[in-house]
């Protein structure tokens, strides 16, 4: 989440070729993709740990389309930026809303339905072994008075707020949700208080900055004084020049800008040092984000602050050089409080000797000339001198690599090198560790007292699972870089091991025992238990190349004796949309989530089930038959299922989509047809509307060649989707179609009154309606009807509800600000075409500046059975009760969350909502 690669998928969904390796895949596929069965090689029989079949279908550059630099632009567009003030003016206006009152039939509390405890199954994970997942985790705290009968451990989660557990070292730690009453619950860092000795003192920076195309902007920094029972918002008002050079700005310095790092001088509890970068505001079911760049409005600049009165008021004293994504991260010298270092996007490592006035460059990054490229770093001391750790790199330009100075203080530190391409070479563990994702995941840790010791966290190598590595996702050295340990997998099991979730992002020491970590990744919370086994045997029967077989001895000398998951009670799953079965829409529900596949709700408001990997967009069921489904990992990477859902029965079902070459949002609209005549149909959006109308093609032959863990994606043999509209003009994004041009589909829905129309959106506006979708592929036409009135918006459609007793009038969401589009403002329309007159209205349910304000809207449904409708925004659900011109809160009880779809069962009067980040939430309808 997230973001977008046109080609390159979520977990590296370029899907594999066989190799060297397929005969040990076809002994896997034998024992029916057991992975917990045992290998052989040279004639030995040693259990190791299993390669799962379809480990070699992920790639090490399954995130570049994360970048928020990307083409989603959706949010912004038509320009390339959201207006800070449009962004304050949208929060204000959710508030006000949220100040009428509720609907009296949306009346009561959203429940939350879960999950807290997400399982995810053996045979979907990458050792075997059962997982117990939440959502991305951004920060960790650790209190200083953590000792082994009481440990206090905070969490921060990308969209899921603050959490803390006084029993961290516990098996199953207890989890209390702390940030209820902020604004957002996007959050960047957490930090403790170094002068409170009691550890009760915390700060909360919000808005994520790990540069993903869903790394949410924020509302600025919360304190507590009680351990995060209560909060204080900071004031953090600044008077600045803006980063765009249009102004100047005086608010709240972190206001849309996400916090990075948040540090506290140790001599003086009021001097604070804060770190920010750019953010995102918005998205959708099908996607998310926005370019932040040319700010047409002034903004608070991005970069380094520095408060002396307790974060009253802040001083921006630098601007990373220039750099264009921000500044990732600060730190004090560990001998010198006046010597203060931080890190930019693309311009390395910086230090200030004079408290933050003067800069100078000590550490030039790998690939400068990429915006992508980021360094982290780690400061400590040995023989009396400042050693500091940096791990750096960028898209895969250059290798990611360590590197270590032993004086940083130094007039020119000289930086060596911790890192080798030679697998004969004990420092190969952390060769390209973050792959070409660096942006995204990358830290290094050493603890106090230690400075030999260095961890190193990245992205997942998945080609070396279960060869000559187990992933190297975390790595040690305790000899100062000269060697490494992978810390991916304990020693549990020889066959299934405990193992982290890919993509790395926090990581704290226990105080004074730092061989117990607790580590934060896509998914979710791990600890280690602070011994360490030698487990190098089992590289002797994993079929390795000699320099190969070198690397796994050096890699598996010392791993974690055991990993624990502490993800029960995590309730903070990225939801991307949630769809219901029509024959049982109360307790038989599938989600698809950031990174961590779709899920399988079954009535339990705790425990849900995985029923695929991956990243988890759209998913659906067959009208006439729920034991049909399909989920959406991401672009046009879709998989159908005929057997209810079966973890193993998943298989390939748009082959010919991803073979085509068109363009797709990062999770594109897919919709199963609602009428029963046509229960075998399913549309998909890329540039062009693809259809199937038997579930991608024979059941007998997808089983037996495009199952899911062995097959390519852009497998052109599997499935039968075929563009539909007429032959050589089905690109409903083309420019010959007139204004509007570009973007790809956004959304598609079918009228459930009949089998035939459809309306399909794109990201710049356009809107279309087919008569007769379910005709010949060839014989299918669209008439475009956004031209017919002249206050249709050109912006980003993210939801589209036909009416059910008339199949040309729909509602239809926009998201973006009217700032961009000032003569058709509005987030909310009532469509109604005319097709035997040629004509269509759009009749504006929220005037932009009237009851709604200038919210953009991420999701659309209409209660049938009254008449009202429900909106999702980035701060929750609100409600246009029917014959009302006033929008209303939908419901109490749910935390200020980005809603990114909405999904309504007007017949069993329930009203479910996904949200990025505190999993999935049910409103009961009056």
């Amino acid at each position: 989440m997230p973001s977008r690669g046109s080609s390159l998928m979520r977990w590296g969904r370029s899907r594999w070729a066989l190799s060297m390796f397929s005969a040990l895949t076809a002994v896997v596929l034998i024992v029916g993709f057991s992975m917990g069965a045992r290998l052989s090689h040279a004639g030995k029989a040693s259990p190791t740990v299993t390669r799962p079949p379809w480990a070699d279908k992920f790639d090490d550059d399954s995130d570049l389309g994360r970048l928020d630099q990307s083409f989603l632009a959706e949010y912004a567009y038509p320009n390339t930026d959201v207006p800070f003030q449009a962004t304050l003016n949208a929060q204000s206006a959710f508030q006000q809303v949220a100040s009428r009152g509720q609907s009296k039939h949306a009346a009561g509390s959203w429940s939350l339905i879960g999950p807290s405890t997400a399982i995810q199954p053996g045979v979907l994970s990458f050792t075997g072994n059962q997982y117990i997942t939440s959502g991305r985790v951004t920060a960790l705290a650790i209190a200083p008075t953590c000792t082994a009968s009481q440990c206090r451990l905070w969490v921060g989660a990308a969209g899921g707020g603050v959490w803390r557990t006084d029993n961290a070292l516990s098996g199953t730690p207890g989890w209390t949700f702390l940030s209820g009453s902020f604004g957002t619950n996007a959050i960047g860092t957490l930090t403790v208080d170094p002068t409170d000795p009691s550890g009760n003192t915390i700060y909360a920076g919000t808005g994520e900055p790990n540069a993903s195309a869903d790394s949410e902007a924020g509302l600025g920094i919360y304190k507590s004084t009680d351990g995060g029972t209560t909060w204080t918002h900071l004031a953090s008002q600044v008077t600045a020049l803006t980063t765009a050079g249009n102004g100047t700005y005086t608010g709240d310095a972190f206001a849309a800008r996400s916090i990075s790092t948040i540090v506290v001088d140790p001599t003086n509890a009021n001097t604070l040092y804060v770190s920010s970068t750019r953010g995102i505001r918005g998205g959708s079911s099908v996607t998310s984000g926005g370019a932040t760049t040319s700010p047409p409005t002034p903004r608070p600049p991005f970069g380094l602050f520095k408060s002396t009165d307790g974060g009253a008021t802040f001083s921006f004293i630098w601007d990373g050089n220039g750099t264009i994504r921000g500044v990732n991260q600060v730190a004090l010298d560990p001998s010198s409080v006046h010597t203060v270092y931080a890190a930019a996007f693309q311009q390395g490592i910086w230090r200030s000797t004079d408290d933050g006035a003067t800069w100078a460059q000590i550490f030039t990054p790998t690939s400068p000339l990429e915006n992508t490229d980021r360094s982290q770093f780690a400061v400590t001391t040995k023989s009396g001198l400042t050693r500091m750790y940096v791990g750096d790199g960028s898209t895969g330009v250059n290798p990611s690599q360590v590197f270590r100075t032993d004086d940083a203080q130094a007039a020119s530190p000289a930086f060596v090198s911790l890192t080798s391409s030679s697998r004969l070479d004990p420092r190969y563990g952390t060769f390209n560790y973050c792959t070409g994702q660096c942006w995204y995941d990358n830290g290094i840790y050493t603890p106090a007292g230690q400075p030999d010791t260095v961890v190193v966290i990245g992205s997942y190598q998945y080609s070396e699972i279960g060869l000559r590595s187990n992933g190297r996702a975390v790595t040690m050295s305790k000899d100062a870089g000269a060697t490494f340990s992978d810390l991916t997998m304990d020693a549990s099991s020889n066959t299934t091991p405990n193992g982290l979730h890919p993509d790395q992002h926090a990581l704290v020491f226990m105080p004074g025992n730092p061989d117990v970590w607790f580590e934060g990744s896509d998914g979710g919370m791990v600890r280690s238990s602070g011994s360490y086994s030698d487990i190098s045997a089992q590289c002797d029967s994993r079929p390795l190349s000699p320099p190969s077989l070198v690397a796994c001895h050096n890699l598996l000398k010392a791993v974690p004796s055991h990993l624990y998951f502490l993800n029960k009670g995590l309730s903070t799953l990225q939801f991307q949309s949630l769809s219901a079965s029509a024959s049982d829409p109360t307790t038989n529900l599938m989600g698809g989530t950031q990174d961590n596949g779709t899920w399988q709700y079954s009535g339990s408001s705790v425990t849900w089930n995985q029923a695929i990997y991956g990243d988890g967009g759209q998913s659906g069921f067959s009208a006439g038959n729920s034991a049909l489904r399909f989920n959406t990992f991401t672009g046009q990477a879709t998989d159908v299922n005929f057997q209810n859902g079966d973890p193993t029965k998943w298989v390939i079902g748009t082959g010919p989509i991803a073979a085509s070459g068109e363009g797709a949002y990062f999770y594109p609209p897919v919709v199963a047809d609602p009428n029963s005549a046509n229960a075998g149909t399913i549309f998909q959006g890329s540039q062009s509307v693809w259809r199937t109308q038997d579930w991608a093609g024979s059941q007998a032959y997808l089983e037996a060649n495009c199952p899911e863990f062995t097959t390519a994606f852009n497998d052109p043999a599997c499935g039968d989707f075929v563009r539909i509209g007429p032959s050589g003009a089905t690109n409903l994004t083309a420019g010959s179609l007139g204004t509007r041009a570009g973007g790809d589909v956004a959304a598609i829905t079918r009228a459930p009154s009949n089998t035939g129309t459809l309306w399909v959106a794109t990201g710049t506006g356009r809107v279309f309606v087919s008569e007769n979708s379910d005709a010949a592929a060839n014989a299918v036409t669209f008439t475009r009807i956004d031209t017919l009135a002249s206050n249709a918006p050109g912006r980003f459609v993210s939801s589209i509800y036909v009416d059910p007793s008339n199949p040309n009038h729909a509602w239809i969401s926009y998201s973006g600000y009217n700032f961009n589009t000032p003569s058709q403002p509005g987030h909310v329309f009532e469509v109604t075409y005319n097709p035997l007159a040629g004509t269509a209205t759009w009749v504006n349910l929220d005037g932009g500046t009237g009851p709604m304000g200038d919210l953009p809207v991420t999701g659309l449904v209409r209660d049938d059975v009254t008449g009202d409708l429900y909106a999702s925004t980035d701060f929750g659900v609100m409600t246009l009760p029917n014959a009302s011109s006033s929008w209303a809160l939908a419901g109490v009880g749910m935390p200020n969350v980005e809603v990114d779809g909405l999904t309504i069962v007007p017949g069993s009067r329930v009203l479910y909502a996904a949200t990025h980040g505190r999993s999935a939430w049910k409103l009961n309808l009056a």
